[in-house]
């Protein structure tokens, strides 16, 4: 049996769907990235799954293998720059999460419905796409409300010129302060922040007071950041020159959170204050 392919129309294709699963992954993560950088990513992820496609004595499951696990991880590491490896792998999941979906979503509408011409095949197409943004927005309004219930914000912290994204708490208790301007801090893990610290000038690094339980009398490194982003899932808040403690040890042991935000930094409280 001999199968008759048309380049052309297989790289239309994969790119069409590479956009579109990126878009979808972008969004459901709040990753940043150009939209020219997401085409140019899907461009080259469609060539390789044609170059894939065209390798000579390899079965169809070894070339199935090699797209799913080193053509889609690749494209993904293009089209987003990553801080964290459990953020490789969820965008990773979700991708292929989302692809396995709208292909399963196409064979079920390929066995209710007759294939009639290309107008009805775009339909199917589009259908698919259509009930993978529904799950995206799902999924997102989900998320939102389970972080709402439990004080959970997302938070982008600048560290001069590269981002970094995490989960903040704000906590109550946190009346930390830097004692010559009365800037709130909020506290960062350490461990989460792995090297970034370093890309922080010297002068802009601090000692921060503060007493707790078992110790009177301590200090915390602390640097000043040019920008933080705190976003409750409703409303995005932004704040120039923050103060960021840094802590050597694990704020949860659960991992919800990397950031204990100063409670000034949340919306309801300011609206109170």
């Amino acid at each position: 049996m001999h199968y008759v392919i048309y380049i052309d129309r297989v790289w239309l294709m994969a790119f069409a769907i590479s956009t579109y699963l990126l878009f979808l992954v972008r969004t459901a993560y709040g990753l940043r990235s150009s939209m020219a950088r997401l085409l140019i990513s899907a461009a080259a992820g469609a060539s390789a799954f044609v170059l894939i496609l065209l390798l000579p004595g390899i079965g169809f499951w070894p070339k199935v293998f090699l797209q799913a696990v080193c053509g889609n991880l690749l494209l993904l590491k293009a089209a987003f720059s990553f801080r964290t490896k459990e953020m490789v792998v969820k965008s990773y999941i979700c991708m292929n999460g989302y692809g396995l979906f709208m292909g399963g979503v196409l064979c079920f509408l390929s066995g209710i419905l007759p294939d009639r011409g290309k107008a009805l095949t775009l339909g199917k197409v589009v259908f698919a796409g259509f009930m993978a943004t529904v799950l995206v927005i799902l999924y997102l309004y989900i998320r939102k409300t389970g972080k709402k219930s439990k004080g959970i914000y997302t938070v982008k912290l600048d560290f001069y010129g590269e981002e970094f994204c995490c989960s903040g708490f704000a906590d109550s208790g946190n009346s930390l302060k830097e004692p010559y301007t009365g800037r709130p801090v909020s506290i960062l893990e350490k461990r989460a922040a792995k090297n970034l610290i370093g890309r922080v000038p010297k002068e802009k690094h601090y000692l921060i007071p503060f007493h707790s339980i078992g110790k009177k009398h301590g200090l915390l490194a602390a640097v000043e950041l040019p920008h933080m982003e705190v976003d409750d899932g409703e409303e995005k808040r932004e704040f120039q020159k923050v103060v960021i403690a840094v802590s050597d040890q694990e704020l949860t042991k659960k991992g919800n959170y990397q950031v204990i935000l100063h409670p000034k930094f949340v919306r309801d409280y300011n609206q109170e204050g």
